[in-house]
C-alpha cells in the first residue's frame, strides 16, 4: 500500500483509478474549495472517505492507494496486438528517478501506451519515481524485460517504425517525420545515449531542433517535446 497527499496524484488516481484507491482520508479542519471537490469526486467514485485529525497541520488529505506493478514481455505483446497504431517508449538505461517520474508524467499526457526499460541498469518503480510521476506511474503501463533489443525485433515484425532519439548529422528534424502510425521510440542516457547494438535497431534517428550554442536537453524534457509531438501528429491524422 501506497499513501500520498499530494493534490494532484489524489485528483489523478481518484478520477483515472479509482480501483486502485483504497481509502481518501480528510483532515476534519479541512475547507478548501480544491479538496472538497477531490472529496465530491470520490464520493462519485465510491471511495471510502473518513474524516480524522491529522497530527500533522501542514496535511490536510492523505490518500492510500494499491500501487501498479510492473508488467512483463507477454503482457506488451498482447497490448500491441490489441491496439491500433500504439506508441512503445523504450528507455535505454535511464537510472534517474527524478527523469523517469517526469517521462511517465508526460507519457500519460500524451497518450503513450506503454514504457519499457530493461531489467539492469536502469530505474524501476521506486517511490521516488510514483512520486513525482504524480500518479502517472500507477496508469502508464511499465515494462520490465531483459533485453531491449529482443523488444525491437518483436515490434518491427508486427510493422513498427523504430525511432532513436538523437542529435547528430544523421538525424531528421521530428517535426518533418511522419510519426502516425506504429511508433517504438528509443531514448538514451543523458550520459551514453542510446547503445551502439540498439542503435542499429532503428530505422531512423530523430532530433529536437535547438540552439546549437546549447549541447542537448535534459532526457526528460527532450522525451516530453517528442512524445507530445507524435500525440500532435497522431490526433491530426483523426481529424
Amino acid at each position: 500500500m501506497f499513501e500520498t497527499s499530494d493534490l494532484n496524484t489524489i485528483k489523478t488516481l481518484i478520477i483515472n483509478k479509482s480501483e486502485s484507491v483504497i481509502s481518501l482520508e480528510l483532515d476534519r479542519a479541512a475547507s478548501s474549495k480544491r479538496i472538497k471537490i477531490l472529496k465530491e469526486h470520490a464520493l462519485e467514485k465510491k471511495i471510502k472517505v473518513e474524516t480524522k485529525n491529522f497530527k500533522n497541520s501542514k496535511t490536510k488529505i492523505n490518500l492510500k492507494f494499491k500501487p501498479s506493478e510492473p508488467k512483463n514481455i507477454e503482457y506488451l505483446e498482447r497490448l500491441v496486438e490489441k491496439k491500433k497504431n500504439p506508441v512503445i517508449l523504450l528507455l535505454d538505461h535511464i537510472t534517474d528517478p527524478n527523469n523517469l517520474g517526469s517521462i511517465l508524467r508526460s507519457c500519460f499526457g500524451a497518450n503513450v501506451d506503454a514504457v519499457v526499460v530493461p531489467k539492469s541498469r536502469s530505474c524501476h518503480l521506486t517511490r521516488s519515481v510514483r512520486e513525482v510521476s504524480k500518479g502517472s506511474s500507477e496508469l502508464v503501463p511499465f515494462v520490465i524485460v531483459p533485453n531491449l533489443k529482443r523488444v525491437c525485433d518483436i515490434l518491427k515484425i508486427r510493422g513498427f517504425q523504430i525511432y532513436g532519439a538523437e542529435a547528430s548529422i544523421n538525424s531528421q528534424v521530428i517535426y518533418d517525420v511522419n510519426l502516425k502510425d506504429k511508433i517504438c521510440l528509443i531514448i538514451g542516457s543523458e550520459n551514453n545515449g542510446i547503445q551502439e547494438t540498439l542503435k542499429s535497431k532503428c530505422d531512423k534517428m530523430i532530433s529536437i531542433p535547438i540552439n546549437e550554442s546549447l549541447e542537448s536537453l535534459n532526457v526528460a524534457i527532450a522525451t516530453s517535446l517528442i512524445v507530445f509531438e507524435i500525440n500532435r501528429q497522431k490526433k491530426n491524422k483523426l481529424c
